[in-house]
């Protein structure tokens, strides 16, 4: 080997030294671990202001059913909506002010975790996630947008850190890192948290009048068909004067019937308390039309196959005449607005919370049970429900029905308009007196005796006076009158715009609560049982003694003597308390009977009061 080619291969050992020693160095170097550096930082910096947030949606993922749930409220069209729920208005301001609030300034806390593997441990996979197969470990999405549709807010909230209160596995949704996190966020997706759940906001106290109609609908034959053949037994009225006056029922038999008040009292709670469940958009013909007459009219056949698919429908009444009738009967009920509620009774139908609330293919599968289960209630049955509902489980499936709503305004349950006064009649020859006069003549009258009768000029002027009073009391109440009727007529209104667009599913107990038969709302009177030792018990004629029992002397009639007359001039004797309290108790002829009567005194000559002389 030459000089060159020894030097050329050190000069390879060499080199090839240096690069194994700048890769062993490398190697030992320690790692940079990505995700450490953001610990301490918040999630959104830019987020300063809850009031940009116009729109929150929540996905959540039910492993028992393999289901998303989707709810959203956004601002639109100038109000807040429910779009995940048909557009049903929401009372979201001040919840999503809350909601926007407690997510400003969210820190990143410890990391726990960069890998994707991950995600299904500490429950953070993204529950959109259509391409991730995982069946389990989904977790809530939780976003905030503004105006427009740019997310401010997008996490993925996974399971609570174990035995830290308000800690949760939070991750960006653009991001594999996930962190431990402080959430105050008291959010919920209920759609009743979001919503007015009262149905009718009717006060109690001005429930003046229940109609409860008993039929049902014979769909093939499109006629309504009574339950009983006696009239009063298919209608049931209630009725009160005011809030302080017991509700009565009309034909009740009051000799041998009476109210059974815990029903009625159940039944005005349950009105008054109607309670949303679900809600289904009505045909914008349909709700059109109730919101111009506040009658519900179909307009097409899409309106007339909406309506029975509910259970409502155009039948022929006893008369003859076509009406909207429901498939389970009517109630009606009126307030002292003048205002007039009608609640139609449509189709039952069993399905999950979600198809309960906003529909779904999936109810239809239990349609023709439930019909059964319809045709086969007896008057006292109760809805069958699956026993995991009562535990609330959002897959078990729940009896519901459907429920259509309208309002009108009648004056007569506002009570009888005033009656304007008439003016005193003038009499004939009756001339006007001139004002100058009119001072001599109130004068004359004061002058006048008691039992002179009045002029006919006095007459006419004291019954114009009383004509006056009465004219302006009338025009008072007239006025307080005129002004209940547009106060009832704008109320109906507003409701009828709220109920135009909707029909409403409530619970099946709620149904049964409303939908009491008569026998349900009376009871018998008890008579009280006679008492056998009074019954043999004659009263003596009137005017003879008693005669007393077997073995016993009558007591001899004593006649009461007279009570001592009190001397002017004998002063009372003074005792002790006690005696005279005991002296007081004795009877008036005890006392007379100890002691004789005193004779009174003459009064001496000298000592009698003179009489003045006359003037």
């Amino acid at each position: 080997m030459n000089e060159t080619t020894r030097t050329l291969t050190f000069a390879g050992i060499a080199a090839v030294t240096l690069v194994a020693a700048y890769f062993t160095d490398r190697a030992s170097q320690p790692v940079q671990l990505t995700g450490y550096e953001n610990v301490g930082e918040e999630f959104y910096p830019e987020f300063t202001d809850p009031t940009q947030a116009k729109s929150l949606r929540v996905v959540s993922y039910n492993e028992d059913l393999a289901t998303l749930k989707v709810f959203n409220v956004e601002f639109k069209e100038g109000a807040w909506k429910i779009p995940s729920h048909h557009d049903y208005p929401a009372d979201a301001e001040d919840e999503l002010a809350e909601t926007a609030t407690s997510l400003v300034g969210v820190i990143r806390g410890a990391l726990e975790s960069r890998r994707k593997n991950d995600h299904e441990r500490f429950g953070v996979i993204d529950p959109l996630d259509d391409s991730n197969t995982n069946l389990k470990g989904r977790g809530q999405r939780l976003t905030l947008s503004k105006e427009g549709g740019a997310p401010l807010v997008d996490f993925i909230i996974g399971k609570q850190v174990p035995e830290q209160p308000n800690e949760y596995y939070v991750r960006k949704v653009d991001e594999d890192a996930v962190y431990r996190t402080k959430l105050n966020v008291d959010l919920s997706s209920e759609f009743s948290e979001w919503i007015e759940p009262d149905i009718l906001k009717v006060d109690r106290d001005r429930l003046i009048e229940i109609l409860i109609s008993h039929y049902s609908i014979d769909e093939a034959q499109q006629k309504i068909v009574y339950e009983s053949k006696t009239p009063e037994e298919n209608v049931t009225v209630l009725t009160r004067k005011n809030s302080t006056t017991p509700w009565e029922m009309r034909g009740l038999d009051k000799k041998t019937q009476k109210l059974n008040t815990a029903d009625v009292n159940q039944l005005v709670n349950t009105l008054t308390d109607l309670k949303i469940q679900g809600i289904r958009p009505k045909s914008s013909e349909l709700a059109a039309g109730l919101k111009e007459s506040g009658a519900l009219k179909p307009r097409t056949q899409l309106d007339l196959f909406d309506l029975q698919n509910k259970g409502f429908v155009l039948a022929r009444g006893p008369q003859g005449n076509t009406q909207l009738a429901s498939n389970e009967g009517e109630v009606v009920l009126a307030t002292s607005q003048g205002v007039v509620y009608s609640l139609y009774f449509g189709k039952i139908f069993t399905g999950s919370t979600l198809d309960i609330e906003v529909g779904n293919s999936s109810q239809k599968k239990d349609e023709k049970a439930d019909e059964k289960q319809d045709d086969a209630k007896s008057d006292d049955a109760k809805p069958v429900e699956n026993a995991e509902s009562e535990k609330g489980n959002d897959s078990a499936l729940k009896t519901s029905r459907y429920l259509l709503v309208t309002a009108a305004f009648d004056p007569a349950y506002l009570g009888d308009p005033p009656q304007k006064p008439e003016p005193p009649e003038k009499p004939a020859d009756l001339k006007e007196t001139p004002a100058a006069d009119k001072k001599e003549s109130e004068t004359d009258k004061k002058e006048a005796s008691a039992d002179e009768k009045p002029s006919p000029q006095a007459a006419y002027e004291k019954a114009m006076k009383a004509y006056q009073s009465q004219l302006k009391t009338y025009e008072r109440k007239l006025k307080e009158y005129d002004d209940k009727v547009a106060q009832g007529s704008e109320l109906a209104q507003e409701l009828n715009e709220r109920f135009a667009n909707w029909y409403y599913v409530i619970s099946a107990n709620s149904f049964e609560s409303l939908k009491l038969k008569r026998k349900a709302l009376v009871e018998p009177i008890e008579k009280p049982e006679a008492d056998p030792a009074k019954a043999n018990t004659t009263a003596p004629p009137v005017g003879k003694p008693a005669t007393p029992p077997a073995g016993k002397k009558p007591e001899p009639a004593t006649a009461k003597k007279p009570a001592p007359a009190k001397s002017e001039d004998k002063k009372p004797e003074t005792g002790s308390p006690a005696k005279d309290s005991e002296a007081a108790k004795k009877p008036a002829a005890e006392n007379s009977a100890s002691k004789p009567a005193p004779a009174p005194k003459e009064t001496p000559a000298k000592e009698k009061p003179q009489t003045p002389p006359e003037n």
